[in-house]
């Protein structure tokens, strides 16, 4: 399936289970009670939208390691999170309202699935909500946990589930991106030494600039920085397909050269020297 297929999914194609084992959360046996149905529905639909709202990573550089794969899918959900849970609702006209609440979603587990293959899940995210079903006078408030699982084409329907929560129950912060990245400074820095180059070589042209690009304490390393030196062109590249810096210099002018990114992709040009010298593709001015 094609990654356009797979992003065409819609939440409207769900289908929640509306009894589900409430595993160790639970206190009853079979079917829950309609409060409890409508906000752990709710709460799975919330769920499969935040999902569809991570979007996909097969386009994405240096994601092969499921691990990195979920770990993408745990940072780009957590603006989806942002407004989830369900409020009370008054009484409008003959239509009677519903105290019952249910908290904003969080991110409680990471699960990478670590022998996956390229086609296969590369995990699953547990995400979790606390409900209070005002209508179920016995029932203390409770925290409803929901399984969904990811290939690198986006999340699978048909798997969020309620499932049980982790022991003990924690929000969890996704992991740091650790990809290499291109520094702001980085095209000013690049452009005045490649403007300098005179005779000296990529090798020497690569290591002064990136002498003048340490990375930030505690922060992402950064690309490394590839010359290409033929006579009197240089080309220069930083980055991939994700966040990608091309220079070009010639006739004593250095500038940035502008690529569309579907032509960085791996296969496609890419994000290397090589394509910074191509005179197809336009600088800056």
């Amino acid at each position: 399936m094609g990654a356009m297929d797979r992003r065409s999914r819609t939440v409207t194609s769900r289908v929640v289970a509306v009894c589900i084992a409430l595993a160790a959360t639970a206190s009853l046996a079979g079917c829950a009670s309609p409060g409890q149905q409508r906000l752990e529905r709710a709460i799975e639909e919330q769920v499969a939208a935040a999902a569809d709202g991570a979007g996909f990573v097969s386009q994405s550089p240096g994601l092969n390691a499921p691990a990195d794969a979920i770990g993408a899918y745990a940072r780009n959900i957590q603006d989806e999170l942002i407004g989830t849970g369900v409020q009370p609702k008054g009484d409008s006209g003959w239509i009677p309202g519903s105290p019952d609440h249910a908290e904003p979603l969080r991110l409680v587990a990471i699960e990478p699935n670590d022998d996956a293959s390229r086609d296969d899940p590369v995990g699953a995210l547990v995400l979790a909500s606390r409900l209070t079903v005002v209508s179920d006078h016995d029932r203390p408030p409770y925290d409803h946990c929901v399984r969904v699982e990811f290939d690198r084409w986006g999340w699978i329907e048909g798997s969020v589930r309620g499932t049980a929560c982790p022991d003990p129950l924690t929000e969890i912060v996704p992991p740091p991106d650790l990809r290499p990245i291109v520094p702001d400074s980085a095209e000013a820095v690049a452009i005045a030494v490649l403007a300098s180059a005179a005779d000296a070589s990529a090798d020497e042209l690569a290591a002064t600039i990136a002498a003048q690009l340490p990375p930030e304490p505690d922060g992402p390393p950064v690309a490394e920085v590839r010359v290409l030196r033929e006579g009197d062109r240089v080309g220069l590249a930083m980055g991939d397909a994700r966040d990608c810096l091309l220079v070009r210099a010639e006739d004593g002018a250095a500038e940035r050269v502008h690529v569309q990114k579907i032509q960085l992709q791996p296969g496609e040009l890419g994000c290397r020297p090589e394509t910074a010298l191509l005179r197809e593709f336009p600088k800056t001015h």
